[in-house]
């Protein structure tokens, strides 16, 4: 439906004059800082008002790429994806705001889709990646130095197909390589595998401006490489969590002083704890390192690298979740109404689940701090499950429904020991953690 037609119909269902009917739009395009079209705009009005547009009558002729001109809206289309870059943060007339583009193609061509706010979230927990098949609806077109560019609208929809394998579009192409496998100059390569250890981020000067990176350490049983994160991918790499699976895409590498590197440019993306990754060996596994077998009633201050066979005994009491800044993954203080992280400023803040457990086997009982994915492993949520249950409970009634859920189970807990500043007591920090 063209916009003045959509225009038309608000003002005779609803009685009001065209000028106050575009000021209502107006209203709705500043408010969202000029991320949603004025034809996107209309129809919130629309709704708003009760206005009955009869869309969902209309049945929209699904498009090729090739068939995409600039102003058109109201697009359907399925698509292979052949790329996905990292979300980035951005300001816009004092509002910020997240987006990720995407390259996505057919049997007619390849075009650059861009998606915005919580659709960007929704690509994070469908673990859309490279060869995923996508139904887009409510797509429009907008050129950029006159190449057609499609945007997913405000009230637009993305929908996983991995049923729609066999139609007719270009097949799913991914270089993914074992540690072991990667050479010297490869580019645009997938690798899944656990970050075994992070290195301070370190600045530089530049002719174009200051510049980022962060070094880590990546293992997947096969080898364990080096890898740097440049400029905006730190803030994605100082996220992750040691021990944590990842899956990394669109990196390249390079000779380093000791072997081949990984590294990670504006095109690469990472994944957390995806499904490949499950199969990785721990991370002492792959460092080598024997762990030492213990009973609670031998751990000491200072152990490292010890086992405990135990089952949990209760969930101690507590939040079930701390916050962090969703650009650099650093904790955040709460100020003034509102959340503060010391080097991004202001920020609107994501979870990272935490759960104190009690262990304990036939010499005794000690308490156990499991962080980040050891803590969703340990609990059963992953961090959006966690987020919407707390958002609809309380932590106190989460904890009473996991007590009956998983006290009494047998567990593999392996991590070190230390003291307790609060208490006193020696604590298990937990690392790596299995059901039994």
């Amino acid at each position: 439906m063209e916009i003045g037609e959509t225009i038309q119909r608000i003002i005779s269902a609803s009685g009001k004059s065209k000028g106050e009917v575009m000021q209502l739009i107006n209203e709705k395009t500043q408010r969202f800082s000029g991320l949603l079209t004025e034809n996107g705009a209309a129809l919130m009005v629309a709704k708003e008002l009760g206005v009955e547009l009869g869309l969902e009558r209309q049945t929209l002729e699904r498009l090729k790429i090739g068939q995409l001109k600039d102003g058109m809206n109201n697009v359907e289309l399925l698509a292979r994806v052949k790329h996905v870059f990292s979300p980035r943060q951005f300001e816009k007339n004092g509002r910020r705001g997240i987006l990720c583009n995407l390259i996505v193609a057919d049997s007619s061509g390849e075009i650059r889709l861009t998606v915005w706010g919580k659709d960007v979230k929704k690509l994070e927990q469908e673990k859309v990646q490279k060869g995923s098949i996508l139904l887009l609806k409510n797509c429009y077109v907008k050129s950029y130095n006159d190449v057609p560019q499609l945007n997913l609208s405000y009230n637009g929809s993305i929908e996983v197909k991995p049923d729609a394998e066999g139609t007719e579009l270009p097949p799913g192409e991914e270089r993914k390589l074992s540690l072991k496998e990667l050479s010297s100059n490869e580019s645009d390569v997938s690798v899944v595998a656990r970050v075994l250890r992070m290195f301070p981020e370190k600045s530089f000067e530049r002719e174009s401006g200051k510049g980022r990176l962060l070094n880590f350490m990546l293992g997947d049983g096969t080898a364990i490489v080096r890898a740097t994160a440049w400029d905006d991918m730190v803030n994605e790499v100082r996220k992750l969590n040691s021990g944590e699976a990842v899956k990394i895409e669109g990196a390249y590498t390079k000779e380093g002083l000791k072997g081949v590197e990984l590294q990670l440019g504006f095109r690469a993306r990472i994944l957390r704890e995806p499904e490949e990754g499950k199969g990785l060996p721990s991370p002492e596994e792959m460092q080598g390192i024997e762990l030492q077998e213990k009973k609670v009633a031998g751990l000491q201050e200072g152990d490292k690298f010890v086992q405990l066979n135990a089952e949990i005994a209760d969930i101690l009491p507590g939040n079930l979740r701390f916050n962090v800044c969703p650009n650099c993954g650093k904790k955040v203080e709460s100020v003034e109404g509102g959340y503060l992280c010391e080097g991004c400023g202001e920020v609107q803040p994501d979870i990272r689940a935490v759960v104190s457990l009690q262990l304990r086997d036939e010499s005794g009982t000690i308490n156990a701090v499991l962080f980040a994915g050891m803590a969703e492993k340990a609990i059963g949520l992953g961090r959006e499950e966690l987020k919407k249950r707390l958002e609809v409970n309380t932590a106190e009634q989460l904890i009473a429904e996991l007590r009956e859920k998983i006290a009494g189970k047998k567990v593999k807990a392996s991590g070190f020991v230390k003291k307790n500043s609060f208490s006193n007591e020696l604590e298990f920090n937990v690392k790596g953690f299995e059901l039994v």
